[in-house]
């Protein structure tokens, strides 16, 4: 009886010490404004615009990173908060989409 006491105790401390291991103590960076993050809606806004360069694709958007891009070209699909992706025809100069990640 104490044998089946015990081993349920040791069953219960290795779970708790599972899901313990588990949890994360890093603390979240707030979305939104942060610094070096891409701002969707500004991101969003160039749509339409002729081609900007990577300079002026941060300043606009705040993002640290700047992927220019063709339509139909391939990509990573890594979404990186930092990183604004613009995709510009190459006929027109003009920017077709762009987005955050």
């Amino acid at each position: 009886m104490v044998g089946r006491k015990l081993l349920a105790a040791g069953t219960l401390s290795l779970a708790a010490l599972t899901l313990a291991a588990c949890q994360s103590d890093a603390q979240q960076a707030p979305v939104g404004d942060a610094p070096g993050l891409c701002r969707a809606e500004a991101a969003e806004a160039l749509a339409g615009k002729a081609r900007i360069s990577d300079v002026e694709a941060q300043q606009a958007t705040g993002a640290t990173i700047v992927r220019q891009i063709r339509p139909g070209q391939g990509v990573t699909m890594d979404y990186r908060r930092e990183r604004v992706t613009i995709e510009t025809d190459p006929k027109t100069g003009k920017i077709v989409r762009a987005f955050c990640g």
